[in-house]
């Protein structure tokens, strides 16, 4: 009798890192072949939710889940996906696509509130019907009593306007359940900006001229059913498109959705157990809010008629204090922080020194807020990559900000920073901008018409 040796199957090998570098380079290379396959001409502004809120300088749903789809085929073991810029959530919607557990924070309390509306594990599928009845409600209302306290408020909205979000205000805090009275935050939001008076041309606050004001009749009631519908109808579709991909069990979306108010320099901090995570996937400021793009201000009237308590027990409404407040708070808005010095950002990123060097003596504090910038945002990658997995992926899409009439290298620059934190710049790609809605009056941004994608991965532990 012959008897065989017994042998244990042999494993498959696991790829090397670089091997999986080498397996994305290609993948993107074929997905790339066609030039617009990063820079969709296409727009469906009920994609995901999309367009519950124009929130500023918003991505793309469809080119991020290209993108994440082709990282997922070269590495089919990532579960989780971290925006720690995450606006209105846009990274963490195309997350759920495939099902991942989403993971995404924002200074902003209106983002917390946008992303925590759209990436909610489970919904009230008849917010539409309440939304209707809150209309309604509303529009039954006598009271004349203003629902908020907010400063120099004549400026901003007309008597009228003021009276009828009052009303909503009212019914909407008589709904039962949270995702349900958030939704319609979100949809009171929009209402506000539609009918203030600010002009909707740039997202710093301008009020419109007082001859244009006196000529509107709005009824912010009729504007906020008119979107409710729109609202229900575009999150219906997005909830549906889940569950075809087979993402929800019982409804309730299958992974972990948790989306916080946060600032990313601390990320470490909050994050805790439910780090680290497996892939990063994010668009950070162009520079400082202030002088860029004005996510708080844009914000500013909106919050001032939304219940803070329903949005995060963190959402500090201080950030109130003023129309500038939001953004000060924001990377590059105030001096103070002492963990990245002048001296180790311009050792770390040669470019970014050239450049400074090289500014023009207008705008008088345009290299001060440069460095700024780049010494808090500096200050946010070490936390970030706090809370990244060792050979992790990360997908940063940037944009060259202009200062004083020159721009700003910004992939560059940070291709050279996370380079001198143990990271590898595997490769960037260029995506044309076709639809980002951008600040047109804001000189610092106004010419950029492409951003660079840069595909990064960590370093090993």
């Amino acid at each position: 009798m012959t008897f065989v040796a017994h042998r244990d199957p042999i494993p498959p090998s696991i790829p090397t890192p670089q091997e999986v570098d080498a397996q994305l380079l290609k993948l993107l290379k074929v997905k790339g072949a066609d030039p617009d396959f990063w820079s969709s001409k296409d727009r469906d502004r009920t994609d995901s939710a999309h367009s519950i809120f124009q929130y500023p300088a918003m991505m793309v749903p469809l080119v991020q889940r290209r993108l994440l789809g082709a990282v997922l085929e070269a590495r089919p073991d990532i579960q989780s996906v971290y925006d720690p810029f995450m606006g209105s959530g846009t990274s963490l919607v195309s997350g759920m696509h495939y099902g991942l557990g989403v993971y995404g924070n924002d200074i902003n309390p209106l983002a917390v509130l946008i992303s925590r509306v759209r990436t909610a594990r489970s919904v009230e599928f008849t917010v539409g019907a309440i939304a209707e009845r809150v209309a309604s409600s509303a529009a039954a209302d006598r009271r004349d009593t203003i629902e908020t306290s907010m400063a120099n408020r004549e400026k901003w909205f007309q008597a009228d306007v003021s009276l009828e979000l009052s009303r909503l205000r009212r019914a909407i805090r008589k709904c039962d359940g949270l995702w349900v009275r958030r939704f319609l935050w979100v949809t009171l939001a929009e209402t506000v900006r539609l009918t203030s008076n600010d002009r909707t041309s740039t997202y710093k606050l301008h009020a419109r001229p007082a001859s244009e004001i006196e000529k509107r009749t709005l009824s912010p009631i009729k504007v906020f059913r008119d979107l409710a519908r729109e609202n229900a109808a575009s999150f219906s579709a997005f909830r549906r498109r889940l569950n075809e991909a087979k993402q929800l069990k019982s409804a309730k979306y299958v992974a972990e959705t948790d989306v916080r108010v946060g600032d990313t320099r601390n990320a470490q901090d909050y994050w805790g157990s439910a780090a680290p995570f497996d892939l990063l996937m994010t668009s950070p400021p162009y520079g400082d809010n202030l002088t860029t793009v004005t996510y708080g201000q844009h914000s500013y009237l909106p919050l001032h008629w939304i219940d803070f308590k329903d949005i995060d027990p963190a959402a500090d409404i201080a950030t109130l204090r003023t129309t500038q407040e939001i953004d000060r708070r924001s990377l590059g808005g105030a001096a103070g922080n002492q963990v990245w010095t002048e001296a180790k950002l311009l050792e770390a990123s040669p470019r970014l020194k050239r450049f400074a060097d090289g500014l023009p003596a207008k705008p008088d504090d345009g290299r001060t807020r440069l460095i700024r910038f780049y010494t808090d945002f500096g200050a946010s990658l070490d936390s970030i990559l706090n809370v990244m997995k060792p050979d992790s992926y990360m997908i940063w899409t940037v944009g060259n900000r202009n200062i004083g009439g020159q721009q700003v290298p910004t992939d560059l620059v940070l291709g050279e920073l996370v380079e001198g934190l143990n990271c590898k710049v595997v490769t960037t790609l260029t995506r044309r901008i076709h639809h980002k809605r951008m600040p047109d009056r804001n000189a610092s941004s106004a010419t950029m018409r492409e951003e660079k994608i840069l595909l990064v991965r960590k370093g090993e532990g």
